[in-house]
């Protein structure tokens, strides 16, 4: 081993681990997502100018908005290393090169060690979203139940809740809009009040109008919430209101035939002119023996493929009643196989919520 070429042992040190899928996620995905973070300080191109012109005006504003993210200390020192860089080019003089190399791998460092830093808290605030999701539920009040939640980043906007009550059980999936730290911020709020009004109220309309009420005091105008609620009573019908969110969906076993649950109702932050509390519906239906019911959101039935077509509610629907006389767990792997094969390669781009009740 002492003998090995020192070439060969730097090559495998660098390429320890590496995959093809790892190339392949860099190229395709991590690449996507950089120009994504970037593009929205690139201005739109001008058409009446060439292709090549509008190339230049690209990687330049590119550049611009790439040097913009760095903090004022780090632009200077990375704009020092490309002078140095440029003067050693041009002059022939290894040490400026070498001297530029240097700046532009501590600058490197600084950045990796940041971006380290905010990845370990991210990890920790996923834990802490993690803990507040219900874990290791398989049977409530009459159904079989299965339920998942995978945020598209480390944290996510999504929500759902199983709160169990002498008198009734309560399902609620929410959706804030957008992704990341700031709608997971605001969805531990939503629970947080969500759990105080079901101890002062049993109408699933008075919790969600007291949610509008508490929830849009505080709440910036680029997020809203979008929510289903609904009780599950102890006469075996369920109640159920809908603040904007996706509709519910019922397959009736004995028909053979699938229910869109659908009350009326508008997402919570939005500009509604005082027509909320109007508008919201609360309706009620009793699923039968065998009978499925689910809830989601809508990273479930947007879900994206490689060439941005969406798997679509149809097809989410003929998938329950493909499986129907299955158990809601296998419900539960047979849409998120679907979900898998139809995304292929693309990412995850929105947060997916999926609780499914099937009647014993």
């Amino acid at each position: 081993m002492s003998g090995q070429n020192p070439l060969k042992r730097i090559f495998d040190l660098y390429t320890s681990d590496l995959s093809y899928q790892e190339i392949e996620r860099l190229v395709k995905k991590e690449a996507n997502e950089v120009y994504e973070f970037f593009k929205a300080d690139i201005p739109k191109p001008d058409q009446s100018k060439t292709k090549f012109v509008r190339g230049l005006i690209f990687i330049r504003s590119l550049f611009n908005a790439f040097l913009l993210k760095l903090t004022p200390a780090r632009r200077i020192f990375f704009l020092i290393s490309l002078l140095f860089f440029l003067v050693g080019y041009s002059q022939d003089n290894p040490l400026y090169i070498f001297t530029a190399y240097l700046i532009s791998i501590l600058l490197l460092a600084f950045e990796l060690a940041d971006k380290l830093t905010a990845k370990n808290e991210l990890e920790v605030a996923r834990k802490i979203q993690f803990d507040l999701i219900p874990k290791n539920i398989s049977s409530i009040q009459g159904y079989d139940i299965a339920t998942y939640y995978e945020p598209a980043r480390e944290v996510g906007g999504d929500y759902f809740d199983v709160i169990e009550t002498p008198e009734r059980t309560f399902i609620i999936v929410g959706d804030i809009s957008g992704k990341g730290i700031a709608a997971a911020l605001y969805m531990v709020r939503v629970q947080s009040i969500i759990y105080s009004l079901i101890d002062s109220y049993s109408g699933i309309k008075d919790i969600v109008i007291n949610l509008k009420k508490y929830f849009s005091k505080n709440l910036r105008r680029e997020f809203f919430l979008t929510l289903t609620i609904a009780s599950l009573e102890k006469d075996g019908t369920i109640k159920i209101a809908r603040a904007g969110h996706p509709p519910t969906f019922h397959y009736k076993n004995r028909s053979k035939e699938m229910s869109v649950v659908n009350p009326t109702g508008m997402g919570i932050g939005l500009n509604d002119k005082g027509l909320f509390e109007q508008t919201l519906e609360e309706l009620t239906f009793l699923p039968e023996k065998n009978d499925i019911v689910l809830f989601y959101s809508d990273g479930l039935t947007e879900t994206m493929n490689t060439i941005r077509d969406q798997l679509g509610e149809e097809n989410v629907k003929r998938i329950i009643k493909n499986n129907s006389d299955k158990s809601a767990e296998e419900i539960k792997r047979a849409l998120l196989n679907a979900v898998e094969t139809f995304r292929g390669a693309a990412s995850q781009h929105d947060d997916i919520t999926i609780v499914i009740l099937k009647t014993n």
